[in-house]
């Protein structure tokens, strides 16, 4: 099995770096082998990257475990303790709806927030890729490689203006 590298370069503007992670794709480096980290939050669509959301089917299915939960609820707690009144249904419908409704936005919610913090790595509390000068307007992109291709993914950082390609250290942040 090749050895793994991790190489560092640090760009002024978005479009060099756009046209960084297009030469890497093309000498084999796999997207998901590839991080941007910058100050200032750049959109997927600013650096040519495929938008990966998986947020949507999370949420999807936070939503769908609340909504069961609110059935349960309103339909279990009727069937396990019925109650006549006056000759009404053992369900009432409309006041049911609230509950149910209650507990598909709160499974929803929860869902997307700890998918939020999963996807974020939050807490970190391993040291990570990083440099200082990321906070002063760099645009760093972080490639993970085999070795074998160092040469060329030096040589493609530099020609689309990295500023300084180096293989960075792990740090706590």
């Amino acid at each position: 099995m090749p050895k793994k590298m991790v190489l560092m370069g640090l760009f002024t503007d978005v479009m060099p770096t756009a046209e960084a992670l297009d030469g890497l794709r093309l000498l084999g480096v796999r997207e998901e082998d590839m991080n941007i980290m910058t100050g200032v939050p750049h959109s997927a669509k600013m650096l040519g990257r495929p938008k990966l959301a998986e947020f949507p089917w999370i949420s999807v299915l936070g939503a769908l475990t609340g909504l069961l939960i609110g059935l349960a609820l309103t339909f279990g707690t009727q069937w396990l303790y019925p109650i006549r009144v006056g000759g009404r249904p053992f369900t009432a419908i409309p006041t049911s709806l609230v509950i149910i409704y209650e507990c598909t936005m709160l499974g929803l919610l929860v869902s997307t927030f700890l998918s939020f913090l999963w996807k974020c790595a939050f807490p970190s509390t391993r040291p990570q890729y990083y440099d200082p000068s990321i906070n002063n307007g760099r645009i760093a992109l972080l490639c993970n490689f085999d070795m074998r291709l160092e040469p060329q993914i030096r040589q493609v950082m530099a020609q689309h203006g990295a500023e300084r390609v180096f293989e960075p250290q792990r740090r706590p942040l």
